[in-house]
């Protein structure tokens, strides 16, 4: 379940999406690629500071419980949802889930992106979503990858899409530091409904009429540093920053261009 903004999400997102699969090489994953009848959980918890919207200028503390369990396959867990993924010898990664985005409220909330700056533009309700990701391992060191969730059912919100760089700075037998460079677009139904405001919405709030399109939204940067304790226990460093561009960067709900992220997380594989 999403509990916090897309880029942040993307890029991480959230924290127990990096701490469960971004931080170690495509070439170490296929080794460590689960049998079909093996099973790997984890438990987490990650705390932080996160913006309360796409693009606000006010912060809110956040705390992300994790949970993950994955069986050949199939996976299950709180960030990436319900699904299949596939890796290949040649580090080819390809994941399928049915996930689900809180969206985002007009008032404070402390389970949901969303502020007081947003009255009167109403709340976006809720949506079902299906996340296509696939990735390419291009060096020992350095992956592409591509993401596209689409909406299936609740709010019609549009579909939004990340394009990035994935790097292993340096890596030993407990420690990892990553960095992951990123590009987030969405079509236009996404960039209106969370950067435009229509006619309807100006005469409720005090923003002026803007009218967003289809296209690159955000760019994003995340330093990830992952370091295990032992063969169980685990933590995770990460320091996100997102700039807001192009679609987003003149929007009026944008408070700010420039946007950060800090979390540190523990986690427990069984």
């Amino acid at each position: 379940m999403n509990l916090t903004t897309p880029p942040i999400r993307a890029v991480l997102w959230g924290a127990a999406a990096l701490m469960s699969c971004s931080l170690v090489t495509p070439t170490q994953a296929a080794d460590a690629s689960p049998a079909a009848d093996k099973t790997t959980a984890t438990l987490g918890l990650g705390m932080g500071v996160t913006p309360r919207y796409m693009g606000s200028d006010r912060y809110r503390a956040l705390v992300l419980p994790m949970f993950s369990i994955q069986r050949g396959v199939l996976f299950a867990d709180t960030t990436r949802g319900l699904g299949v993924q596939f890796q290949s010898g040649s580090g080819f990664a390809a994941s399928a889930a049915i996930n689900y985005d809180l969206g985002r409220k007009e008032k404070d909330s402390t389970t949901r992106p969303g502020g007081r700056d947003l009255n009167g533009m109403g709340d976006v309700n809720g949506a079902t979503v299906a996340d296509f990701t696939l990735s390419q391992q291009l060096l020992d060191w350095l992956s592409v990858s591509g993401e596209a969730e689409l909406r299936m059912a609740g709010e019609h919100r549009g579909n939004r899409y990340r394009f990035g760089l994935e790097g292993i700075l340096f890596h030993t037998g407990s420690d990892t530091l990553a960095l992951d460079l990123d590009a987030h677009a969405g079509d236009g139904r996404y960039n209106q409904t969370f950067f435009g405001v229509t006619q309807a919405q100006s005469q409720r709030s005090l923003y002026g009429r803007y009218d967003a399109d289809a296209g690159i939204y955000a760019y994003s940067a995340a330093l990830n540093w992952q370091h295990s304790l032992d063969a169980h226990w685990s933590t995770l460093a990460s320091l996100t920053l997102t700039q807001y561009a192009d679609q987003a960067g003149d929007s009026p709900l944008v408070k700010r261009e420039r946007a950060g992220l800090g979390m540190l997380a523990i986690n427990y594989t069984f």
